[in-house]
């Protein structure tokens, strides 16, 4: 049985919750911009290594991405956007869930397969429920996150953020993206639980040596497996969540052509092989179909490497192709045209020496 089956949610387990949250909203609030597509930094080239496997173009880790957006923004408050709404929805998922698994006891049968199908039910209800209450917070922690990139004013505030989203799209505006949400959760529910389950009734703890908590739940990594597979639709949460909402994310690559639905827009990043973009913060490497950011040919020498970054920058920068000449054609000058010289009529002469010792005489005319 959960630990918060019992009612509320106790002020301890609040408390720490929030603590929590408020650690890792800087984090929270990188992964949301890479998830969009936001990458103002451009990759860098690095050699096959231990952390870069097989060479390539890495985006910066996160704590780079931190330190531009800290610098862009001049306020290290700007890693902290959204943390009330999200606050908020950690409060109310909690709650409700808490409340639901104390309205519905657990399976009394005898019968482990029975047990496994309530609790799996059991617990899947809880987590819809919690979604559904909580979904207009995160639509507005995720506006109010992206609103950074063009550094839009009517999403700068939580009061702005709901004013904004109810005047423009009314109350279905708050549920944007809430079917893949709830897939995620309640899928990923699903499985965490029934491992939790398997493993309990089988005594796998006890067979394979591993230790068990208190509550009698396994310690394997359920949590993870749940996160790992749950993540192509936690993605397309976030897209679906700020998609035609009046802001600049709407005209980054990764968001155009996903407007239509949550399914056209799993299956474009499935296509272009971004299914898993933003789950790896640190070491995150440049998809060939990312044309936003082109980068050059990989340097075949070490000593150009530490000129990868200035290249990369150039390469970025666009190019002025000088026109080609047009060709003149030189102008021909008029020759001058000669006047007509008058015809001499010709003259017929007689010659009344016969011996051609006479002077030569023009013939009579008649008139």
């Amino acid at each position: 049985m959960d630990k918060l089956s019992d009612g509320l949610p106790s002020v301890g387990d609040l408390t720490i919750n929030c603590v929590y949250t408020a650690l890792l909203q800087p984090v929270n609030v990188v992964k949301i911009l890479i998830q969009v597509g936001y990458e103002p930094l451009p990759p860098t080239y690095r050699k096959p290594s231990i952390f870069f496997f097989s060479g390539g173009f890495y985006y910066p880790n996160i704590f780079k991405y931190m330190k531009y957006l800290t610098d862009k923004e001049g306020s290290r408050l700007v890693l902290y956007r959204g943390l009330t709404p999200r606050l908020g929805g950690v409060f109310i998922t909690n709650s409700v869930r808490s409340e639901v698994l104390a309205a519905v006891p657990a399976s009394t049968s005898k019968c482990p397969p029975e047990q496994i199908a309530h609790e799996v039910g059991r617990q899947c209800a809880a987590t819809a429920l919690a979604v559904i209450t909580s979904h207009p917070l995160l639509v507005v922690t995720n506006r109010m996150i992206v609103s950074l990139i063009g550094g839009e004013e009517k999403y700068s505030t939580v009061i702005s953020a709901i004013s904004t989203i109810f005047g423009e799209e009314g109350l279905l505006g708050f549920y944007a993206g809430i079917v893949p949400h709830l897939l995620g959760e309640v899928s990923g529910k699903a499985i965490e639980v029934l491992i939790q389950e398997i493993v309990e009734k089988a005594e796998l703890n006890k067979k394979l040596g591993l230790p068990a908590h208190a509550d009698g739940k396994t310690s394997l990594p359920v949590s993870a497996i749940h996160g790992f597979l749950s993540y192509p639709l936690q993605l397309t949460t976030t897209i679906m969540t700020v998609n035609n909402c009046g802001l600049a994310v709407s005209d980054l690559p990764t968001v155009q052509g996903t407007q239509s639905s949550w399914i056209a827009c799993i299956k474009a990043l499935w296509n272009s092989g971004n299914i898993k973009r933003g789950s790896n913060l640190m070491f995150a490497r440049k998809s060939a179909d990312q044309t936003w950011h082109t980068p050059p040919s990989p340097p075949t020498s070490p000593d150009v490497e530490p000129l990868a970054e200035e290249v990369a920058a150039v390469v970025e920068s666009p190019v002025e192709v000088p026109a080609a000449p047009t060709a003149t054609v030189a102008e021909v000058p008029e020759i001058p045209v000669v006047p007509e010289v008058p015809v001499v009529p010709e003259v017929s002469v007689v010659s009344e020496c016969p011996d051609g010792k006479c002077e030569l005489k023009p013939a009579a005319t008649s008139e």
